[in-house]
């Protein structure tokens, strides 16, 4: 069972997007899996650097495609993945500092990020795609 279920309602009905987004959750239930089975902690910091950098990516695809059309809130959408990569920093450092509880936080605002951020602050811009 997944940690993180993607579901059509996740859609931006961009399929390039979209398809990036799937990524995200699929990343997120890989970490999810080595979290649970206890994985070594280098081994979790290695999938988290790989999450940051696929996100990073992610990231700047889609605001290139916000800029295309530009999209009003550009700059409010940058700010609000800048905050996110930062979180996610913090929440990094304080894993490899060890304790469960950074583990299951870090999982948690992953999850609950990416869906209220594709489900509110990204399925803004589809009209302007």
């Amino acid at each position: 069972m997944d940690f993180f279920k993607w579901s059509e309602s996740y859609s931006v009905e961009v399929a390039e997007i979209d398809a990036q987004h799937k990524h995200l959750v699929s990343l997120i239930n890989g970490l999810h899996e080595v979290m649970k089975r206890g994985a070594q902690q280098c081994e979790i910091e290695a999938l988290l650097s790989d999450l940051l950098e696929y996100t990073d990516f992610h990231f700047a695809t889609e605001e290139r495609l916000m800029a295309r059309a530009n999209y009003p809130d550009l700059a409010a959408h940058r700010a609000k993945h800048a905050a996110m990569r930062l979180e996610v920093e913090r929440l990094l450092a304080a894993a490899r500092h060890g304790g469960s509880s950074v583990s299951i936080t870090l999982m948690g605002f992953l999850k609950n990020w990416l869906s209220r951020h594709i489900q509110g602050t990204d399925k803004q811009y589809i009209p302007s795609m």
